[in-house]
């Protein structure tokens, strides 16, 4: 991967944050806390340290996206059967039915992140001028 690849990347990367944000924002989520809701979801049974490892997020940043989901009710937290040490994470149907509400809006998201990557791989600079951005 060369060094324009990777500007591409992270400029899609800032754009998806962005885009994402507003979509989420409507359905009181951060995208910190809907990337932790999709994990739990999908991983019912995670425990906090596989979160912040699966996500690449930090521990702290972690524990503040779910302490938010389980005040909304989005999660909870149980003692793991197999190591009572270990406190894992569970959706609730408050959860599930949350992430089936945001992701009509994630979906149209990455359908413009997809034609914005296109149009960034034949236009070096359209990425940077969709989201508003200027880079230095």
């Amino acid at each position: 991967m060369s060094a324009s690849d990777v500007l591409r990347t992270l400029r899609l990367a800032a754009l998806a944050e962005d885009r994402l944000a507003g979509a989420l924002r409507e359905h009181g989520l951060t995208v910190d806390r809907w990337r932790v809701l999709e994990h739990v979801v999908a991983n019912p049974g995670t425990s906090m340290t596989d979160v912040a490892a699966a996500l690449v997020m930090a521990p702290a940043t972690a524990t503040r996206a779910v302490d938010a989901l389980v005040e909304t009710g989005a999660v909870y937290r149980a003692v793991d059967p197999a190591d009572r040490r270990r406190v894992v994470l569970h959706p609730t149907a408050t959860g599930a039915a949350l992430l089936d509400g945001v992701r009509p809006g994630a979906a149209a998201v990455a359908a413009e992140l997809a034609l914005a990557d296109q149009a960034a791989s034949a236009t070096p600079g359209r990425t940077r001028a969709m989201s508003g951005r200027t880079s230095s």
